[in-house]
């Protein structure tokens, strides 16, 4: 993956430093990460997506009568998260560096370049997946992990590995908010950023 000079400077903000093996070759680069149980991540990838955040659709959706959501455009990404406070703008604005950094922006014009961010306890997430018809999920936080999954189980348990959601990858990494609170976990949310660009590529 070759990493803009933009994108670099979204992984500053963050506090994470990228690593840039000086012998990789020039069509690629190895994103070296560890995970949650400290195993090394290397995967080539190469970020296509930006997103577009939408509201939720308000009210609920019985299982048994799925439909889909006004108002969701169909991405490659679906992030699915908690509530952003507007009291505390860092939230927003670490949740966008996050995202540029894997060469996601919040605006774009057709699916190949836009995701949707839908708050866990608003937004039916069957429903969602049918609307947007992501390529990859990112799960941010211990809720939206449990709105996918089903399970409400610990976040260390969950993160480093590839779930699925009706066929759909999903990656659960940390929400804005805790990273506000720990920044000392930034570099395994990068990790988790990284495998979620190589579900995507690969899905």
């Amino acid at each position: 993956m070759r990493w803009t000079e933009r994108q670099r400077a979204m992984l500053r903000e963050m506090g994470i430093r990228l690593w840039l093996p000086e012998d990789a070759p020039a069509t690629a680069t190895s994103v070296v990460a560890a995970t949650a149980a400290g195993a090394t991540i290397a995967k080539e990838a190469k970020p296509s997506s930006s997103v577009a955040v939408v509201p939720p659709p308000a009210g609920a959706m019985r299982a048994e009568e799925p439909r889909r959501v006004p108002g969701l455009a169909a991405a490659d990404w679906l992030v699915v998260g908690d509530a952003l406070d507007p009291a505390d703008p860092q939230q927003q604005q670490l949740l966008e560096n996050m995202l540029r950094a894997i060469g996601v922006g919040l605006v774009a014009p057709t699916r190949e370049h836009r995701a949707v961010y839908v708050v866990a306890d608003a937004a039916p997430i069957t429903a969602a997946i049918a609307a947007v018809a992501p390529r990859c999920v990112l799960a941010l936080g211990r809720a939206s992990a449990a709105a996918l999954l089903g399970a409400d189980a610990p976040l260390g348990g969950l993160r480093g590995r590839v779930h699925a959601h009706a066929g759909v990858p999903v990656v659960v990494t940390f929400s804005p908010a805790f990273l506000l609170r720990h920044p000392a976990e930034k570099a395994r949310a990068w990790a988790d950023l990284c495998l979620a660009v190589g579900a995507l590529s690969a899905s």
